[in-house]
């Protein structure tokens, strides 16, 4: 059944009016005709099973045949700190973790970053990277939009987050310091002891740009309490990083059908 975001506004008790984006792809994309069911969602985490009984590309309407609260959202609330990467990246970034389970997106502008400065990311493009994650989350079957923040620099991103927090750098997993005398845990054995912890508190991941984070940040980080850890012995791009721990940890957490 198709799933759709919409305004709360949109659903009154028992019938249910929707305009707009949504209406003309039902109508002249899906062809959706009256007697079909859809499920609209008003990111509150509710779900509403809808019969139409009027489709046009201007309006859909119907009637609220069922309610339920969402089941496909996850149990841990997880936010990537991503480092800046080019826009079709993190489009990617965006629209995989939203369907692994990431509850909110932060994009980091860090020293090696190839994007500078917030200035380089239009609203334009904040528009469609939102239309991403929308997109994702009704077809992965979430009941919640996940959030996109504002950027950030490295430093403000350090010490906002919250819950356990680990920053992945890369390096030789059998070395438990490198050559900057920082010390480095693997992933899987920081995030096994800590699993209580994140399921009460979530997760706070940290991944680097395209070139990685440098030897400052990852002493800045230690020193905000944020714990560095290896990815093992393959070292993983600025795309991949973020969504092989998301995913990780959602199987550690059993919201990968345990």
């Amino acid at each position: 059944m198709h799933r759709f975001f919409v305004d709360p506004e949109c659903i009154q008790e028992t019938r249910a009016s929707v305009i707009g984006p949504v209406a003309r792809q039902a109508a002249r994309v899906l062809r959706l005709r009256p007697g079909e069911s859809v499920i609209l969602l008003d990111n509150t985490g509710w779900e509403y099973s809808v019969r139409l009984s009027s489709v046009s590309s201007s309006r859909l309407e119907g009637d609220v045949v069922d309610s339920s609260r969402g089941s496909g959202d996850p149990g841990i609330i997880l936010t990537l700190y991503q480092g800046a990467l080019k826009s079709d990246k993190l489009e990617t970034v965006l629209q995989k973790g939203t369907e692994i389970g990431v509850s909110a997106f932060v994009p980091v502008l860090s020293r090696r970053s190839v994007v500078r400065s917030s200035k380089d990311w239009s609203e334009g493009k904040y528009t469609r990277w939102r239309k991403i994650i929308t997109e994702a989350a009704e077809q992965s079957g979430r009941s919640l939009i996940p959030y996109l923040g504002a950027p950030m620099t490295w430093q403000q991103a350090s010490t906002s987050a919250r819950g356990v927090r680990l920053m992945a750098w890369e390096g030789d997993p059998d070395e438990r310091r490198n050559e900057n005398g920082i010390t480095r845990a693997g992933f899987r054995e920081a995030v096994l002891p800590s699993m209580d912890r994140i399921r009460k508190e979530g997760l706070s991941l940290f991944v680097g740009p395209e070139g990685g984070f440098d030897a400052e940040e990852v002493e800045e980080a230690r020193a905000s309490g944020v714990a560095v850890v290896s990815l093992g012995r393959r070292i993983l791009r600025g795309e991949t990083a973020g969504l092989a721990m998301a995913a990780a940890v959602m199987y550690e957490a059993g919201e990968l059908g345990g």
